[in-house]
């Protein structure tokens, strides 16, 4: 039957709001299904299947998971069905284009004029068993009628970890975490083990995993008696049964499998950092939470950390704008940006739209002092770093994302930088006093104090980096690269490891980089001479905690360990040395 107006539930009061696009639905690149089952297997369907969170299992329900605003524009056709006795709705219909974007082009270019449409169809079987919704989608725009906010972006990765064979893995595809726009995508049609891939375990999230899987009670399996390809992702891609039962006890067997059974030991480390959708009920509270912060003057939980893709401007930033609505304030300008400038913003915020105001604000970076040659500008809310705990679990914030952070993970980091702090210092650096204001005050004093060669503020300009570069704030006597930062948290530090890898990574690679390096030393008081075919060998990390608090794991937020975490793999993998001193207050 057609329902023209599908009723709706009632949403809770806190529910987070959050726009969407259905004029642009993603895409999704292909995978290696073709490669490993170019035949159909009797008695099923390659299928896309989400698990849907926080929905009834009920005829309106299911009503409820559907996307009404991209039903309604394209008037497609619903209908309530049941399948083996379960509560199901059926969506489908087809996306009319009168005329392809390409006929403008090959009229451009050969002078004919051709008019030619297309239809792009498919359809979404929604499906209530026992306690879960699936939703089943067809066809190039199945998916887009399901409002896929509501999905469990655990699911498809979830049953992956816990069903395929690690040394068979033919397909990964993750994103550095603590950096934005870096996507990997590996493929390997023969399958290999999963250490092969060379996944940074503890900096690095898992979106997808390809395999293989043999388990006899799915309808696959039994069918072809062979071992079935499986993709996981937030949805899970699998040929499921076409009989109604089949259907639904490959669903309930799917279900299973992620409930009892244990991930993989060699697979466990992807659920360990774990993207939280935007319409999680946890992030409700927790961002209540959070705006309560953002009114308090030094908030342990909060943080600042430099958005991923602000870090290749770092250098050339002489001043902030910073611009939170609703303050009260007008636009400030600053030549440091720090935790405490946006909370005096915030603070003048009402209550309860604290954090909404940072996400409407905005923060400009300027090449010069005076603030008016602008580099670009991005939402105030994407520099606040977070962690809280909710329940058992520890959600942190990143560039206005929510993870979930594993036991494992938070244990394995703290490990890792606790045998870093632990290396001896092998140069002690002067205590920083109330007198020294700035880091460039800081830097000429320890260079006097110590006899090290004074770098900071000089940029060595070359052919891949035209705009500048620090090679380091201090050069040591046996040439180590010192990078100085004084934060007053941990999470503003992302940006000064960074520092250190795009340091090396040019001086090891750019003949004209390790050119200029050795003319601006010479150049120096010190008059001191360096190899010409200088390459680093040690980076010191010299940190001061705000308020004198010492250097260590427990004062290090996780992202700053991440950060860390990753600089220090990446320059040991180059043979170059990394330490981290703690610089005293005084």
């Amino acid at each position: 039957m057609r329902r023209a107006n599908p009723p709706t539930t009632t949403r809770p009061a806190n529910h987070r709001v959050v726009r969407k696009d259905v004029t642009r639905p993603r895409h999704d690149p292909p995978t290696l299904f073709d490669l490993d089952l170019p035949e159909r297997p009797e008695g099923t369907y390659l299928t896309s299947v989400y698990q849907l969170e926080r929905v009834p299992a009920t005829t309106e329900g299911l009503h409820d998971a559907v996307d009404q605003r991209y039903l309604r524009k394209h008037d497609f056709t619903v209908e309530e069905r049941l399948v083996a006795g379960a509560p199901a709705l059926l969506v489908h219909g087809t996306v009319p284009r009168q005329r392809a974007d390409w006929c403008d082009v090959l009229a451009s270019l050969t002078g004919e004029m051709i008019d030619l449409g297309f239809s792009s169809g498919g359809a979404a079987l929604l499906v209530a068993v026992d306690d879960h919704v699936y939703a089943l989608a067809y066809g190039t725009v199945g998916r887009h009628m399901v409002d896929l906010d509501l999905a469990n972006t655990g699911f498809g990765i979830g049953f992956a970890v816990r069903s395929l064979a690690p040394d068979e893995i033919k397909q990964v595809r993750r994103r550095v975490f603590g950096t934005t726009g870096r996507v990997d995508r590996n493929m390997v049609p023969g399958g290999q083990h999963i250490r092969m891939y060379g996944i940074d375990k503890w900096g690095e999230i898992v979106g997808q995993v390809c395999g293989r899987t043999f388990n006899p009670n799915l309808t696959v399996c039994r069918s072809t008696r062979k071992a079935t390809p499986v993709e996981g992702s937030d949805a899970l891609r699998i040929h499921l049964g076409v009989e109604p039962e089949n259907l639904l006890a490959d669903l309930r067997e799917i279900n299973r499998v992620c409930k009892q059974e244990a991930p993989f030991e060699d697979l466990e480390f992807i659920t360990q950092i774990r993207p939280i959708p935007s319409r999680d009920p946890r992030l409700s509270e927790v961002e209540g939470r959070l705006d309560a912060l953002l009114a308090s003057p030094d908030p342990d939980e909060v943080g600042l950390a430099v958005p991923g893709r602000v870090l290749g401007e770092i250098e050339r930033i002489r001043s902030y704008k910073l611009r939170v609505p609703k303050s009260g304030l007008s636009t400030a300008r600053l030549s440091e940006l720090t935790l405490a400038d946006i909370l005096t913003q915030t603070g003048g915020v009402p209550e309860g739209e604290r954090w909404a105001s940072l996400c409407n604000g905005r923060i400009t970076l300027c090449a010069d002092t005076r603030g008016e040659e602008e580099i670009g500008s991005t939402a105030a809310s994407r520099w606040i770093t977070a962690q809280l705990p909710h329940g058992t679990s520890q959600l942190l914030l990143h560039e206005g994302g929510w993870y979930e952070i594993g036991d494992r993970h938070r244990e394995f980091l703290r490990a890792e930088i606790e045998q870093i702090l632990a290396v001896p210092a092998s140069i002690a650096l002067p205590a920083w006093t109330a007198d020294l204001t700035d880091e460039a005050e800081y830097n000429i004093h320890a260079a006097a104090v110590c006899g090290l060669t004074l770098l900071d503020r000089r940029l060595l300009r070359t052919s891949q980096h035209h705009r500048g570069i620090e090679a380091c704030d201090l050069l040591g006597p046996n040439d180590e690269l010192i990078h100085v930062k004084r934060a007053k948290g941990s999470s503003a530090l992302s940006h000064l490891f960074a520092q250190g890898e795009v340091s090396v990574d040019a001086l090891r690679y750019e003949a004209d980089a390790r050119k200029a390096l050795v003319e601006m030393v010479r150049q120096q008081p010190t008059a001191r001479l360096i190899d010409a075919d200088f390459r680093p060998r040690k980076v010191i990390y010299a940190i001061a905690l705000g308020s004198g608090k010492p250097l260590t794991v427990h004062s290090l937020f996780t992202f700053a360990q991440v950060a860390l975490y990753r600089a220090m793999k990446s320059l040991r993998n180059e043979g170059v040395e990394v330490e981290v001193v703690g610089i005293p207050s005084a």
